[in-house]
């Protein structure tokens, strides 16, 4: 770097440090607690070194000044050289720097002793755990401090000048319902949103998610323009006898493949947190492309700092003990009062909910902060808290609320953040699908679905149920990216996928839910079996369910190549749309037939599609999962999608399904001309 170079640089970490910190009355506090801190980390340094001897205190505390500046002036210089390498690096380069600080106080004054460099290399490392950690501990819940180091360390590795055009970020809050938004704007809950949307510069709009209503459908809808043959969240395929589940990452992986053109909406961006790529050229944390190399991206400063630093470590593992405390007390009160519904809160659920509420929330929004310090055009991330939370809690509860809150939070760091980024940045935010309240199936009748269906059967009916919880597959997804951070020294565990039932006899049900929404298929009847194949087989079966409680309704196809909606108060035709007695889809709104429709036509739909019973005076479906908060069928608020953004981007009209949405997010782009290619890699990243 030439002199003018330098000055640059520290006129830029200075400025950062300056915005971060709110001031420099703050930043002088911060310079106090880092030389209290340094100066106690070198005394605990002299007590654990042998070779290295204080004989005068003053001097001591000098030695620690030179060992706080020597970081703070040669760590940002050494993170531009070297990261984009090794993060082991810097510190090793800054370790060899502190070291020889402290020969150099040693041999121009007698107040400290050091018997050699190993002494002072030793001391180095102690020195500088020590520091980190006690700086760490006093900051660990001050967002802006943590997130200031990671720009200013991305800073120092990405182009001062600027790129030429603006950049769109997409920001995904899984599972939040329009309705539950402008609640939460109304009470107070999302500053940052509502100070968007009182500027004038920003409007919040909602659109409609067809069936199935969750993320794997909305995201390839909303990324590539295509959510054909994703029936639900999970499916049986007779064909080859496997059951998907759409965040096990070899299932994930070919739903992209089948739906995927190679040009999906992030082909010249990023995808950080998500189920499907976009056919991006970086990603991250996303489940179709986290266990192939080819194409997921295993280095990255951010993922090499998250793993690998101690002050991280400490920091995310003091959060997220809190976050398991918060939930084990919050789920005690909400039995003590006699809360109802109550979900499915046991261990490891209080894992699951730190995982993405500490973890996975401040991963996803470090690796957007990068991606944007790259100046890439186009940026697609999913915040799943809410959605982990709303699930296990309920929609609208206090635990759902806080998420709300920590979610907006986050948002208006990335906005900070994009301030000093070399492309402009504009911001959507958006939702896949909403939730709808209601209590599990299971809960209110005694029994689950699978066991229903099997008793309707007959004796003996071998029996698969598949409505496991979703936190699974993204607990796996970030344990993949730690073990890659590591370097892959320990083997990481694998999720259980969805694959084939076995190489004996299919069982005679699968049923796989979603929401208040199961397909059940009959593998021992072949093809999509009719309604009367499956009179014949099984008399009892589709009279029964239609009979419970719990069931909205029932749909099946005819022999005559029709299929009909039944239910306890009439049926329904799905094309010619001819009503005997109640329309069973009334109460479903003006989409329902046409979800419907889209689903049957699917050669993956099962034999039979049951939806759980949903209530419009209440608004409360019932979930064939452990959750309280439910989505993937229809019914209430899982219906009610929203959008905040840019108030010169128009919608043009109503958004009715996934694809329509992607026409319309194509458009804004093509407008913006975010479609550019990113700037080459200036800062080094593998």
């Amino acid at each position: 770097m030439d002199p003018l170079g330098i000055t640059g640089f520290y006129r830029r970490q200075l400025h950062l440090l300056w915005r971060w910190s709110g001031g420099w009355h703050t930043v002088a506090w911060h310079g106090a607690l880092i030389f209290a801190t340094s100066v106690a980390a070198f005394g605990v340094t002299a007590w654990l070194v042998p070779g290295i001897a204080v004989r005068d205190a003053p001097v001591a505390v000098v030695a620690a000044l030179a060992l706080a500046l020597v970081a703070i002036v040669t760590r940002p210089v050494l993170i531009a050289l070297l990261s984009g390498v090794s993060v082991m690096l810097v510190g090793a380069g800054t370790l060899v720097l502190q070291a020889l600080a402290l020969l150099a106080v040693a041999r121009l004054s007698a107040g400290i002793g050091i018997d050699g460099t190993r002494s002072a290399i030793g001391g180095a490392a102690i020195y500088a755990v020590t520091h980190t950690l006690l700086a760490a501990g006093l900051s660990i819940a001050n967002d802006d401090s943590f997130f200031g180091t990671l720009v200013r360390q991305l800073a120092a590795r990405s182009p001062r000048e600027r790129v030429a055009g603006p950049g769109v970020v997409f920001v995904q809050i899984d599972g939040l319902a329009h309705p539950a938004l402008e609640r939460a704007i109304h009470d107070g809950l999302t500053p940052t949103l509502a100070r968007w949307l009182a500027t004038g510069n920003v409007t919040l709009d909602v659109w409609t998610p067809l069936l199935p209503t969750q993320t794997s459908a909305s995201q390839a809808g909303i990324l590539h323009g295509n959510n054909d043959g994703i029936p639900g969240f999970r499916w049986f395929e007779k064909e080859d006898g496997r059951l998907f589940v759409s965040n096990h990452p070899r299932d994930a992986r070919d739903i992209m493949r089948r739906i995927s053109d190679g040009d999906g909406l992030l082909a010249d961006g990023a995808s950080v947190g998500n189920l499907l790529s976009g056919d991006a050229r970086r990603s991250f944390l996303t489940a179709a492309t986290v266990d192939d190399p080819a194409r997921e991206l295993r280095r990255s400063h951010v993922i090499d700092w998250f793993f690998v630093s101690p002050y991280a470590y400490l920091r995310w593992l003091v959060l997220s003990v809190g976050e398991i405390v918060k939930e084990v007390v919050q789920a005690r009160l909400e039995s003590a009062r006699g809360a109802e519904p109550r979900g499915a809160r046991a261990f490891p659920y209080p894992f699951a909910r730190a995982a993405t509420n500490v973890v996975l929330r401040h991963l996803v929004a470090s690796l957007v902060i990068e991606e944007m310090y790259r100046g890439v055009p186009v940026i697609y991330a999913d915040l799943v808290d809410y959605d982990e939370i709303a699930h296990h809690a309920g929609v609208d509860r206090v635990e759902a609320r806080q998420a709300l809150r920590g979610i907006d939070r986050i948002v208006g760091l990335l906005e900070k953040a994009a301030l000093d980024a070399p492309r402009r940045y504009r911001f959507v935010v958006l939702s896949d699908h909403g939730q709808t309240p209601g209590p599990m199936f299971h809960a209110r009748f005694k029994e689950k679905l699978a066991d229903v269906i099997g008793s309707l059967m007959g004796e003996g009916i071998e029996t698969h149920a598949a409505a496991s919880s979703e936190h699974g597959g993204r607990l796996f997804t970030l344990h993949l990216e730690a073990f890659s951070a590591l370097g892959g020294a320990l083997r990481p565990l694998r999720p259980r996928a969805g694959g084939a039932h076995g190489d004996g006899d299919p069982p005679e049900l699968v049923v796989a839910a979603s929401g208040n929404l199961a397909h059940v298929s009959l593998p021992r009847l072949p093809g999509r079996a009719t309604r009367e194949d499956i009179d014949a087989r099984y008399p009892r079966l589709i009279a029964g369910l239609v009979a419970h409680p719990g069931v909205g309704f029932v749909m099946v196809r005819t022999r005559d190549g029709d299929t009909i909606v039944l239910a306890r108060g009439g049926t329904r035709t799905l094309r010619g749309g001819r009503t005997l007695g109640s329309d069973p889809l009334a109460p479903y709104g003006p989409h329902a037939a046409a979800g419907l429709e889209r689903l049957d036509a699917m050669r993956n739909c099962g034999d039979l599609v049951v939806l759980g019973r949903y209530d419009p005076a209440t608004g409360e479906a019932i979930g064939f999962e452990d959750q309280i908060g439910s989505h993937g069928g229809l019914g209430g608020w899982q219906e009610d999608a929203f959008i905040l953004h840019p108030a010169e981007w128009p919608l043009d009209g109503p958004v009715v399904g996934a694809t329509e949405l992607h026409r319309r997010l194509r458009a804004w782009l093509r407008g913006l001309g975010a479609s550019a290619t990113a700037p080459a890699d200036r800062c080094a990243t593998a």
